[in-house]
């Protein structure tokens, strides 16, 4: 942080704002925490654990919305989403939708997931065979 939140001055670093002598220790410790998770979500994504690189994206950003904590959010859902379009291709609905729901449940919010969602349910519905009438 370069400046004061409450009266715009330069800190130079410091904890306590010298023109308003706003302590401003626990938003820089939100911001540095805020670091970490971002730090995490890319460590634990290159561990191929995507729902811990999900947690730890949304615990950034909880704690501070940067560019880039945002920009990493939507690098994962866009990857989610191509993962699941690859089984839907494969015509592996239950295991297509069975990842979106709980892909979804971690990014509620993403008008992709959405989307693909309506689709998979779509294409569910249309994979169930009409019922055959009975001979009676």
């Amino acid at each position: 942080m370069e400046r004061c939140p409450c009266c715009n001055a330069r800190l130079r670093e410091r904890i306590v704002c010298s023109r308003c002598k706003a302590d401003l220790s626990t938003l820089i410790s939100s911001e540095q925490a805020a670091q970490h998770w971002l730090a995490k979500a890319i460590h634990v994504y290159q561990a191929e654990n995507i729902e811990q690189s999900i947690t730890a994206i949304n615990m950034s950003l909880d704690l501070k919305r940067t560019h880039l904590a945002i920009a990493w959010r939507e690098y994962l859902i866009q990857q989610q989403c191509a993962d699941i379009l690859d089984l839907l291709a494969q015509k592996q609905l239950i295991p297509a939708k069975q990842r979106l729901y709980s892909v979804r449940m971690l990014f509620p919010q993403s008008k992709h997931l959405q989307h693909l969602n309506s689709f998979c349910d779509y294409l569910l519905t249309q994979s169930i065979p009409p019922p055959q009438p009975s001979d009676s």
